[in-house]
């Protein structure tokens, strides 16, 4: 009998053994199906979904964002419930690109997963910046440096991909509201001045061992110097307050040494706004003074020495050159 069939002990042995492989042939599914349903079930095949899905519930958690791309570096650091630029000494972040970042990345879907990069025109290499690439490296930490996302994104024609760092795959994803990546200036929050050309009543400008230049309003509404000739010179000084937008910010503490120029503005209201000119680093900077003594309402210059107080700023290479401009020189422009 024996020999003929299989004993007791046989049959139980062979029922382990098939439960064991149904059991490892589950887990192997169960992993496989958790990796296509964010792949789109295979590589080339269209099926939509978010690429992080449990990011939206952990936005809170995010303490630090790092961006970097081909020619740009620069990270977002929360600190004490405030967000701040460290590269600009913890100058505030702007609330509405930090808003656009965090529901773009949430918010992202893709549309299919594409074939392996060596089949594709976008190898990793091509577009991840830390290796030369033209795409921008995107990573979302907590306070812990925990990655909560980390992602690389680019453009190939009309497409947008993205490389996830847990993952080899490519995957081409919608189109999302994306702020500024390349431009950390886009991320300030710059104050800015919009006072109409009409608010302007006298203008002047001194500067070291050079003659002061006055220059008052003609009855035309242009703008000329005291005892000379209106030119695009004097025009553009004048409406300097207008035009004026702010490149870049550091601490005013940074900038030592006698100012190299003075531009004072006094409005119809009688509120004055100087700015007091630096070079540094290659840059024009400015420090922003503002005297209400003589407004009609000091609610403005209230606003404007709040916002600046304590801060330089980099203006154009264009403005500083031009009130770094010898007197004789502004005055002898042509029209």
């Amino acid at each position: 009998m024996t020999g003929m069939g299989s004993t007791t002990g046989d049959l139980k042995r062979r029922d382990i053994v098939l439960r064991l492989g149904a059991i490892t042939l589950l887990g192997i599914g169960l992993s496989l199906g958790a990796h296509l349903s964010r792949s789109g079930a295979g590589p080339g095949q269209s099926k939509s979904g978010k690429l992080f899905p449990k990011l939206a519930r952990d936005l809170s958690k995010v303490s630090r964002i790092q961006i970097l791309g081909p020619s740009n570096q620069f990270e977002l650091v929360k600190v004490s419930g405030k967000w701040v630029m460290p590269r600009a000494d913890s100058y505030d972040i702007a609330e509405a690109p930090l808003r656009r970042l965090l529901k773009a990345v949430s918010d992202l879907r893709y549309i299919r997963a594409l074939p392996p990069p060596t089949q594709q025109d976008a190898a990793a290499s091509d577009i991840d910046p830390r290796t030369g690439g033209d795409g921008v490296w995107l990573s979302l930490e907590t306070e812990t440096r925990d990655k909560l996302a980390t992602l690389i994104l680019a453009r190939r024609g009309d497409r947008t991909l993205v490389l996830v760092s847990d993952d080899s795959t490519f995957y081409e994803v919608t189109s999302a509201d994306w702020p500024s990546l390349t431009s950390a200036r886009a991320w300030l929050d710059l104050p800015q001045f919009d006072i109409p050309p009409e608010r302007i009543a006298t203008i002047s400008l001194t500067r070291p061992r050079q003659g002061p230049i006055d220059i008052v309003r003609r009855p035309d509404g242009g703008f000329a110097p005291v005892g000379g000739r209106a030119n695009a010179s004097i025009t553009d000084i004048a409406l300097v307050l207008t035009r004026l937008a702010f490149q870049d910010a550091r601490r005013e503490s940074r900038l030592i040494g006698p100012a190299s120029f003075r531009h004072e503005t006094s409005l119809k209201s009688g509120l004055i706004i100087a700015l007091e000119g630096y070079e540094a680093d290659g840059q024009f900077w400015v420090k922003v003074a503002v005297d209400a003594r003589k407004a009609a309402t000091d609610q403005e210059g209230q606003r404007l020495a709040e916002a600046t107080r304590g801060w330089a700023y980099q203006v154009p290479p264009k403005l500083g050159t031009l009130l770094s401009t010898p007197t004789a020189l502004l005055l002898q422009a042509g029209p």
